[in-house]
């Protein structure tokens, strides 16, 4: 399946390329790449890539993407530096290349050390920019630290200068390494969040996931609690100790949602309060071949290669689902003992038995978590929580029209407003 400007798939098959092992590695290939596709050796770079990638990024289309991308900038000049990511479980090279006439950003996505997928992007043409709703005057910020067996996690704390005793809540991450404002391309939907919470008097901590800020992952042989529960229980008690914060909630997106009960339960804070945002009701391996399937249905042709991946994804998403795998191999971007961990562990189940205020919130263009994890919810909390549909939203919380892709999620963007104004609310509340 192709974007405007490249494809984005990531099932690395086998290839007589040696894969990039390292992160200079990384950056050194993806700089490679670019200078081949500049100096017009599309053959070679084309055989670089893996996966559906290797399919769809053909000579042809590659000469016709850099064209298009390049038309207006003139003649390649230099690459004036590279920088690095990690997005969703992948590594990302971004280069930045200087042309006769403007720059380009040449972004390389990397899987098992061998590229599976190509953006060419203009330079952002803006950095960060609170949302209208965020009241900068509101709120002070101070930068803490939280202990992990695995390293120190950054972590911010925005609380409301307003005197007293003020509610407060937790940001809980989905998967993937994520730092402390879920920062995707231009926009920081963790720090929305915060930001637009803190405006109206409630204290919010966030924080860079163990898999962001330590040599951690989630391929390693990990579980549930190491890559989330664990992390977000301290983060709660460390806000539950602050002298002005009185009634606490987690608010989790996600994974982060998914994990919500058990960190509740888990807890040695007392903690009232739970939001899930874009929270899967069902198991998580199963919502992975929908993923797979949504994307390559986006260009409205489903080739033999994308079938054959998705019915990969269903296969292994099957031998989780009745257990028939080992805790040391990988399956769906993940190590087995992680998805042991989830397949002990029934949400639903958790979250009932709790004693919370619980607030369900979900967007309707999401095609991460299906709509349909809304009513799921509803049917094991009741009639005490509050739910909230949001139909024009995505997976992010982001406000769009039509399917979502991943390239929403790059676009400058920000958390809807009545998203905020809702968990406001609710927090008041109590």
């Amino acid at each position: 399946t192709r974007t405007e400007s490249g494809t984005d798939t990531r099932t690395p098959t086998s290839t007589s390329t040696p894969p990039a092992t390292t992160a200079d590695d990384l950056t050194a290939r993806a700089r490679e790449l670019t200078v081949r596709l500049a100096e017009g050796e599309y053959a070679a770079a084309s055989t670089a890539f893996v996966g559906e990638a290797a399919e769809q990024l053909t000579p042809e289309r590659l000469r016709s993407a850099w064209n298009r991308a390049t038309a207006t900038r003139g003649g390649f000049r230099a690459i004036v530096d590279t920088k690095r990511e990690t997005e969703q479980g992948n590594e990302v090279v971004v280069v930045r290349a200087e042309f006769e006439s403007g720059r380009l950003n040449v972004v390389w996505v990397f899987s098992g050390g061998r590229p599976v997928g190509l953006f060419l992007r203009p330079p952002e043409s803006r950095s960060y920019e609170p949302p209208a709703y965020v009241d900068r005057d509101a709120f002070e910020e101070a930068t803490l630290a939280l202990s992990s067996p695995a390293c120190d996690l950054g972590a911010t704390l925005s609380l409301p200068t307003d005197g007293g005793t003020v509610p407060g809540v937790v940001l809980v991450h989905g998967t993937g390494p994520q730092d402390r404002d879920l920062t995707i391309g231009p926009n920081k939907p963790f720090r929305d969040l915060a930001w637009g919470l803190a405006s109206r008097g409630v204290a919010v901590l966030r924080y860079d996931k163990r898999t962001f800020a330590c040599e951690f992952s989630r391929q390693d042989r990990v579980t549930l609690d190491d890559v989330t529960t664990d992390d977000a229980v301290t983060a709660l008690e460390r806000l539950a100790a602050r002298e002005r914060v009185g009634w606490t909630a987690v608010v989790g997106h996600s994974q982060g949602g998914l994990a919500a009960p058990r960190i509740v339960r888990r807890s040695g804070a007392d903690v009232p309060g739970m939001a899930l945002l874009a929270a899967p009701a069902g198991p998580l391996w199963q919502l992975v071949p929908e993923q797979v399937r949504h994307l390559a249905r986006l260009d409205d042709e489903v080739t033999d290669t994308e079938t054959e991946r998705i019915e990969r994804f269903e296969a292994a998403a099957e031998r989780i689902t009745q257990g028939e795998f080992d805790t040391g191999e990988r399956l769906l971007g993940a190590s087995g003992r992680y998805w042991a961990s989830l397949r002990s562990y029934d949400q639903t189940a958790v979250a009932a038995d709790l004693d919370v205020h619980a607030f369900v919130g979900q967007g309707g263009r999401d095609y991460q978590v299906p709509p349909s994890a809304l009513d799921a919810w509803r049917e094991t909390l009741g009639d005490d929580a509050t739910y909230r549909a949001y139909p024009a939203l995505d997976h992010l919380l982001f406000e769009g029209s039509g399917p979502s892709r991943p390239a929403d999620y790059r676009a400058p963007n920000g958390v809807a407003r009545q998203v905020v104004e809702d968990l406001a609310a609710w927090v008041a509340a109590r």
